[in-house]
C-alpha cells in the first residue's frame, strides 16, 4: 500500500509539472504590466489614495453626451465673483458690529454698506444676511452715539430699498418708535438753539433722520397707523422757529406722505393751520370747523401753505 501511495504521488508531481510548463511560457510582457498596474492601483485603494485613481477613470470614461434642449432645472449658476466676494465680506463684518471700538463700528457700517449695494441685483443672497445683521443694526440703532446712529441709518436707507417687504414689520417695531421719539425729544431743543447748534451731531441726527424717514415710508409702503406716527413726530418741525435745513427737510417727509396718502396728509396740515373757512353746501349741515382755523399768525402758516399747493 505505502509503494502504491508514492507512485500515485509521483504520477500527480509529474502531472503537475508538465501542466504548469506550458502556462509560465504562455506570459507575455502585457500580462506582466496589467499585473502590476493593477497591484499599484490596489495598493493606492487599500492606503486611501483613490483621488489618482478616481481621476484616471474619469478622463478614460467618455462625457455623456446631452442634447441641446435638455436643461438642468436643479442646477443653479456660479455667482459671479465679485457678488462672491461682497458675501463673504458681509458675513465675516456682521459680528464686528458689536465691536468695542468706535472706529472699527464706523468702518464696519461702511463696509456693510457698500455690501448691500453689490448684492442688490442677487436677493437670494442679500436677505439672509440681511436678518442676521438685523439684531446687531438695531442695536445700532438705538443704543449707540450719533456717530454710529448717521452710519446705522444710512445702512437702513439702502436697505429699504433693496429690500423693502422684508423690512416693514421688522422696521415699525423696532426703530421707528425709536426715531419718532428722538424727534419729539430734540424738537424743543432745536426750536431754542442759536445758528452754533447746525455744527453738532444732535443736529445731524435730527437731519439725516427726517430727510431719510420720507423715502423709507413711500419703500416700505407703511400702514396708515405707523404714517400717523411719522407725520405727528415731523408736524412740530414745520414751525418757523425751527432751523431753516430742518424745516426743508420735514417738508420733504409730508410730500412723500402725500404720495402713500394724499387724504389724510390733506387734512393733517389743515387741522394744524387751515388757510380757508369751509361752508356748507346746505344750512341743515353743521359747518366743517378744522383746528386753527381762526388763528392767522401761526408759526406753521407758511410751512402748511406751501405744502397745501404742492398737494393740489
Amino acid at each position: 500500500m505505502g509503494q502504491l501511495q508514492e507512485q500515485s504521488l509521483e504520477a500527480e508531481g509529474s502531472h503537475s509539472c508538465q501542466t504548469a510548463a506550458p502556462l509560465e511560457y504562455s506570459t507575455t510582457a502585457e500580462d506582466i504590466e496589467q499585473f502590476v498596474l493593477n497591484y499599484l492601483k490596489e495598493k493606492d485603494v487599500a492606503e486611501g489614495n483613490v483621488s489618482a485613481f478616481d481621476n484616471e477613470e474619469e478622463e478614460l470614461s467618455d462625457p455623456p453626451k446631452m442634447d441641446e434642449n435638455d436643461t438642468l432645472p436643479d442646477v443653479e449658476p456660479p455667482l459671479p465673483v465679485h457678488i462672491q466676494i461682497a458675501r463673504d465680506v458681509m458675513e465675516r463684518c456682521i459680528h464686528l458690529l458689536s465691536d468695542k471700538s468706535l472706529k472699527i463700528r464706523l468702518k464696519v457700517l461702511d463696509v456693510l454698506n457698500l455690501c448691500v449695494v453689490v448684492l442688490q441685483s442677487q436677493k437670494n443672497q442679500l436677505l439672509p444676511l440681511a436678518h442676521r445683521a438685523w439684531p446687531s443694526l438695531v442695536h445700532r440703532l438705538t443704543n449707540d452715539g450719533p456717530l454710529a446712529v448717521l452710519r446705522a441709518f444710512k445702512v437702513l436707507q439702502t436697505l429699504g430699498g433693496k429690500c423693502g417687504d422684508f423690512l416693514r414689520s421688522r422696521f415699525c417695531k423696532d426703530v421707528l418708535p425709536k426715531l419718532t421719539g428722538s424727534l419729539v425729544t430734540q424738537a424743543p431743543i432745536s426750536a431754542r438753539a442759536g445758528p452754533v447748534y447746525s455744527h453738532t451731531l444732535a443736529f445731524k441726527l435730527q437731519l439725516a433722520v427726517l430727510q431719510g424717514l420720507g423715502p423709507l415710508c413711500q419703500r416700505l409702503d407703511l400702514g396708515e397707523g405707523d404714517l400717523n406716527k411719522v407725520a405727528d413726530a415731523c408736524l412740530i418741525y414745520l414751525s418757523t422757529k425751527q432751523p431753516v435745513k430742518l424745516q426743508e427737510a420735514a417738508r420733504s417727509v409730508f410730500l412723500h406722505l402725500m404720495k402713500v396718502d394724499p387724504d389724510s396728509t390733506w387734512l393733517l396740515l389743515n387741522e394744524l393751520h387751515c388757510p380757508l373757512q369751509f361752508t356748507p353746501p346746505h344750512t341743515s349741515l353743521r359747518p366743517v370747523l378744522l383746528g386753527m382755523a381762526s388763528e392767522q399768525q401761526s408759526p406753521y402758516a407758511s410751512n402748511v401753505l406751501q405744502l397745501l399747493r404742492e398737494l393740489q
